[in-house]
Parts: C-alpha cells; sequence; structure tokens
C-alpha cells in the first residue's frame, strides 16, 4: 500500500463520506453523507441481519432508509431537499475466515447497474 499523500493545493479529487448512525422509533439507521458542489448526496440505510451472520445494509426499506440530495443556491442561500427515487443500493458484509468480504450492489429504476467487491483483511502485526 502507498503512503498517504498530501493532496492540498492539487488538482486531485479527494473521495470523502461522513458516516452516521442514528435511531428513531426503536429502529437504527446508517446514515453516509457525501460533499457535492453547494450541497450533500446523503444514502440511509436500515441494517438487518442476513444469512450465516452475515449484515446487510438496504436502502430497499419503508421509512428513512433511501437517497437524498440538499442543495443550497449560492445567490438566495434557500436550501432545497430533494428524495431522489429510484435510486437503491445494498452492501452485504460477511465475515469469511479472518477476513471480511462485501458486496456493495446499486441499481437504478430496478435495474443493476455496478457492484462493487470489498476485501478487508486485518494488518500483520508491526515486527520492528
Amino acid at each position: 500500500m502507498n503512503d498517504p499523500v498530501d493532496l492540498a493545493g492539487t488538482d486531485e479529487p479527494i473521495y470523502v463520506g461522513i458516516y452516521t448512525t442514528y435511531r428513531h422509533a426503536g429502529r437504527g439507521y446508517v446514515s453516509v453523507g457525501f460533499p457535492v458542489p453547494q450541497g450533500t448526496f446523503t444514502a440511509t440505510l436500515a441494517p438487518r441481519n442476513g444469512p450465516d451472520g452475515a449484515l446487510t445494509l438496504s436502502s430497499r426499506e419503508p421509512g428513512h432508509p433511501g437517497h437524498y440530495l440538499a442543495y443550497v443556491d449560492p445567490d438566495s442561500r434557500e436550501l432545497t431537499a430533494l428524495e431522489v427515487p429510484g435510486f437503491a443500493e445494498s452492501l452485504d458484509v460477511q465475515a469469511a475466515g479472518t477476513e471480511l468480504r462485501a458486496d456493495h450492489a446499486f441499481s437504478l429504476f430496478g435495474f443493476p447497474f455496478l457492484v462493487l467487491r470489498y476485501t478487508i483483511r486485518r494488518k500483520a502485526p508491526d515486527r520492528a
């Protein structure tokens, strides 16, 4: 893995997500906010138990889960917040031996368009 690089003052994009959890009416949610010009894009996902100890986070649940776009007009400073209908995602996470594996699937109006697959391994101890 490469050492971290200072991207300040460059034209290189930086990916940022702000992850939070909250409870409403006895139900837990995970909410992730991503900055966009003059606003934010927020994905709110509901966790549930999957098969064989897996964890599923999904925007395809009734209530709070979904995708939302908030925009601040640069001239009037008015805030507009909209639900983004038709956009859906699910993240399935499962332990596999000493790894965590995840499939992160996205769809638009029911049509799948992207699946990201992650594998996370514990870092080996530093033997200095």
